[in-house]
Formats: C-alpha cells, structure tokens, sequence
C-alpha cells in the first residue's frame, strides 16, 4: 500500500536534491551562511524522512556550523554531503527495485 507513495518520494528527493547540491557549493563559495544554512537544513530534513542518516548527518554539520557561522571549509563540507548523497541515491534506488 505505502509502496507507490514511498516510490513517489524517492523520485521526488532524487529529483530535487541536485538543486540543493547546487545550492550548496554556490553558497559555500562565498560563503554565502544564510544559503548554505537554508539549504542544508532542507536537505537534513528530507533525507532524515527518506532513512538516508549519514546525509542527514553531513547536512546537520553544514547546518549548524553556518547558523552559527563558523563553518570550516565549506566547500569540503559539501563535497562530503555530495558523496553522500551518491551513496543514499544508490541505496534508495536499488531499495525502491528490491520492493517493486
């Protein structure tokens, strides 16, 4: 029953998540606290929904280190965040196959 809902989110995340991505190296090139902020408390909370934890994790950092402004090496934050998301994509497609 839940399954073509969970389906629908996955493709949803996986769809806006690069824009986020994008988002987030554009903001760490200033930095840009405010975007990089806003964005990664997106993306924390979207991939926590969807069970991907070690992106949520990696965005938390980024999002709280830019709340409070002190964010070491933004760009390498969200490099780490980037390889995250490759991994939870990964994992979401071949778990939303295994389910069909």
């Amino acid at each position: 029953m839940l399954g073509d809902e969970v389906d629908r989110l996955i493709d949803v995340f996986l769809e806006d998540t690069p824009r986020l991505l994008a988002r987030l190296e554009i903001a760490a090139s200033g930095p840009d606290y405010d975007a990089l902020r806003d964005a990664a408390h997106s993306l924390k909370s979207s991939s926590a929904n969807l069970g991907a934890m070690m992106l949520s994790a990696a965005a938390k950092r980024i999002e709280h280190g830019a709340r409070e402004g002190n964010l070491a090496r933004p760009a390498v934050a969200v490099a780490l965040v980037t390889n995250e998301f490759a991994r939870a994509r990964r994992a979401l497609r071949s778990g939303s196959r295994a389910a069909s």
